[in-house]
């Protein structure tokens, strides 16, 4: 099958993540969101012994999108021991870097001390330029890390970038969700093996590279996708096909994927195992992330 992947569409993907984020009533930014007022003072105050002997913190932001979850974090590295903070913000689209930094504007007196490096790069991009001694005591990788490339080479690169005691945070789709076992269906069936990528290998990576890791939590994260369903697929509302295009990351699924094909997917995302129905038949997809916390001794 010759079918167009989502991340290679341009502005295209950028409005399907906005439908994506509408649909779950914006529910997984939130929850990430809580999760870092919840748990990122505890896990920032204990950050590496260079970071108190400088009396900064150096953050490498990977894809960082249009700052909402960063501003957040940002705010939660300043109110710790260490009021120096550079952060190198790497987000390769021109747009999402736009909507970053005019949100750093409105909140200028909230990020005062905060040394911005902007770099609008891919990951690849910024490996290949990367400084060997630049370390950071913190890097977060938000949702960000299906598209770093090979992702051996991407967890041993990140984890010899962090500084002694520096801390490492991946979010990424939990492999027993809905959405996880969605995208293990696509890439079996369209023999993807690797381009959708779960909490599952992110675990296997680390076991093989040796990297430890300190913890593992899960977000309960539900989607509304009853637009998905509304009509039959080659009648589907605009948003209704734009999300479907989001969850199965193919442009044009319900029109360009064959027929037998299209329907299977269909029926996997509505049944039990990929979704509950709401009290007024709503098709709730689990869309659970995984955080992971990696620590460098």
């Amino acid at each position: 099958m010759q079918l167009q992947d989502l991340s290679s569409s341009g502005d295209y993907y950028i409005t399907a993540i906005k439908v994506y984020r509408q649909a779950s009533g914006w529910g997984r930014l939130w929850k990430v969101i809580d999760w870092m007022n919840e748990h990122l003072p505890a896990l920032v105050g204990s950050l590496g012994s260079s970071a108190v002997v400088d009396g900064g913190i150096n953050m490498l932001s990977v894809g960082a999108g249009c700052g909402t979850i960063d501003s957040k974090i940002l705010h939660h590295l300043l109110d710790s021991a260490h009021p120096k903070l550079r952060a190198v913000i790497l987000e390769p689209d021109s747009h999402m870097m736009q909507q970053y930094q005019d949100l750093v504007s409105k909140e200028s007196t909230k990020l005062q001390g905060v040394d911005f490096d902007w770099r609008q790069q891919t990951f690849q991009e910024f490996q290949a330029t990367a400084k060997e001694d630049d370390k950071f005591h913190f890097i977060s990788c938000i949702s960000s890390i299906y598209y770093c490339g090979d992702l051996e080479k991407s967890l041993k690169f990140l984890y010899e970038k962090l500084d002694s005691g520096g801390l490492l945070l991946i979010t990424t789709t939990s492999a027993d969700s809905g959405f996880g076992k969605l995208w293990k269906y696509l890439s079996v069936n369209l023999a993807r093996e690797g381009e959708h990528l779960m909490s599952t290998d992110i675990q296997e990576a680390c076991y093989k590279l040796n990297i430890p890791i300190a913890e593992v939590q899960t977000i309960k994260i539900y989607c509304d996708i009853s637009s998905c369903f509304n009509a039959p697929p080659h009648q589907l509302s605009q948003d209704g096909s734009i999300l479907l295009d989001f969850l199965t990351h193919i442009v044009n699924f319900a029109q360009n994927a064959p027929a037998g094909f299209r329907d299977d997917v269909l029926r996997l995302l509505g049944s039990q195992e990929c979704s509950v129905r709401g009290p007024e038949g709503q098709v709730n997809l689990d869309a659970s992330n995984s955080i992971f916390l990696i620590r460098r001794e």
